[in-house]
């Protein structure tokens, strides 16, 4: 059966697009069968009852999906680009991450931030990637974090930042994760990183890691990294 997204708990009818969706596109009717989520772990067996534009439903039977025994959230610097940070939701969530943290560092412009990063976008294809991996919870996602206050904050069992200094050896991310645990990782900047930035991750317990050998784009390192970290979780 489609799966539809409604993150209102008491309301029995799709939202404007989804119901769009499941009319035109899917051609359902009343009496056919439906899973909604709302994204939170819920996942309900429905019936729909379609009034013209309006398409509800009667809930069959509820069940709550338990959510992983690990979680993956994933802080990074946008790009310049608002397509690029769009692709990189949606590949995250497809692959599972729990959250995303858009922060702002001491190479991020802060005039294009509002232009390249649209959280209510955001959050619709990461819906749209949440229904289309078979998930039920929708990854969190923030922005306008300020780089400081972010990883003082920060309360994962492991905390890594993707930094390799010039000539010197770091492990790779895969090697650095605990089965069974809570990750937060930083992507830096298409700038990097500033020394001083790294120091003060040190300093609030994160440690520097690998992506491997060859330099990424940002987009590209946070969905390397989101992989890596589950990779290691599930082998």
């Amino acid at each position: 059966m489609h799966i539809f997204y409604q993150p209102e708990d008491n309301v029995f009818e799709l939202e404007e697009e989804e119901a769009r969706h499941s009319s035109k596109v899917l051609r359902l009717g009343s009496g056919d069968m439906i899973y909604v989520t709302n994204g939170r772990g819920l996942l309900q067996t429905c019936r729909l009852n379609v009034q013209g534009r309006r398409v509800g439903y009667e809930v069959v039977e509820s069940q709550l999906i338990e959510p992983r025994a690990f979680s993956v959230s994933i802080a990074v610097a946008p790009t310049r680009k608002a397509e690029r940070n769009e692709w990189m939701v949606e590949k995250m969530t497809e692959i599972g991450v729990e959250r995303i943290d858009f922060i702002t560092t001491e190479h991020t412009n802060p005039e294009t931030l509002n232009r390249v990063v649209n959280l209510g976008r955001l959050n619709r294809i990461a819906a749209s990637a949440m229904k289309q991996s078979q998930q039920f919870y929708k990854p969190i996602i923030t922005v306008n974090n300020k780089y400081e206050s972010f990883i003082k904050n920060a309360s994962s069992d492991i905390k890594l930042i993707a930094y390799v200094p010039d000539q010197n050896r770091v492990d790779h991310v895969f090697t650095r994760i605990k089965k069974g645990t809570g990750t937060t990782l930083l992507i830096g900047p298409e700038g990097d990183f500033s020394e001083r930035e790294v120091a003060l991750a040190i300093e609030n317990g994160f440690t520097t890691v690998s992506l491997g050998p060859t330099r990424l784009r940002t987009e590209t390192a946070a969905v390397a990294a989101c992989h890596a970290i589950n990779l290691a979780q599930i082998l």
